[in-house]
């Protein structure tokens, strides 16, 4: 089994907040990333991406696939599912389509925590 890989928005502050929530919970290792900008199969930045096992999930599926992969307690968020992907898609852009101006930017790419750059995709 592969390991899963994020794709994030390195720019984006909420992004990094919710990469930085997956990585300290992720105990075992298991979640690999990666940023957007560098994701050769995506030209879009609106949403994050999930790859497990030869599948891409996108929008809210991934947040919640992610969730369910961590683990413990997040598995409950298999319960999320209930709720239409049409509508959760449509949570899920419209927080995306305010990121920035909500939570803020980076110019750039920041330079991650060695704890994170371990888990970049690019250190295979």
């Amino acid at each position: 089994m592969d390991k899963p890989i994020l794709y994030f928005d390195g720019i984006c502050v909420l992004c990094n907040k919710s990469i930085r929530f997956i990585i300290n919970r992720d105990k075992n290792k298991h979640f690999k990333i990666g940023f957007l900008q560098s994701a050769k199969q995506n030209n879009n930045y609106d949403s994050i991406i999930l790859l497990h096992n030869g599948t891409e999930y996108t929008h809210s599926t991934a947040i919640i696939k992610s969730l369910i992969l961590l683990g413990g307690i997040y598995r409950c968020a298999i319960l999320l599912f209930i709720f239409p992907k049409k509508l959760r898609d449509l949570a899920y852009k419209f927080i995306a389509k305010n990121r920035y101006k909500w939570f803020g930017k980076y110019d750039s790419c920041p330079i991650l925590p060695k704890e994170w750059r371990e888990r970049m995709i690019d250190n295979d």
